[in-house]
């Protein structure tokens, strides 16, 4: 209900005082219409342009847009393909339980 209350009030108050503001502060001067002597400016300088530049030949292996590239779907690194291969899998020890009187000390099953 204050929330509700407080919505209404600022709704209310806010254009007010943004008119008792407007009211109080000073007006900007009107801006008088510009009439400059066009023969005080300086002539433009003239700013050489380059030539444009052709783009370099396409690549006669390179695939055109909207065309699917050949191998598309495959991974980029594959074993044999930048990978090495995998001959021995990676060891895990299970029989060793570590318990808080073998546990390295500074870990957090260490008392």
């Amino acid at each position: 209900m204050i929330y509700r209350n407080f919505a209404i009030c600022t709704l209310v108050v806010a254009p007010l005082i943004v008119l008792a503001v407007q009211n109080i502060m000073p007006k900007p001067p009107e801006s008088a219409p510009v009439q400059g002597n066009i023969a005080d400016a300086p002539p433009p300088v003239a700013v050489p342009v380059a030539p444009p530049v052709a783009p370099p030949p396409a690549d006669a292996s390179a695939p055109g847009f909207g065309q699917p590239m050949p191998q598309a779907g495959q991974p980029m690194l594959a074993p044999g393909a930048g990978l090495p291969e995998t001959t021995v899998a990676p060891t895990v020890e299970t029989d060793q339980m570590t318990t808080p009187d073998t546990a390295a000390p500074g870990s957090p099953n260490a008392e």
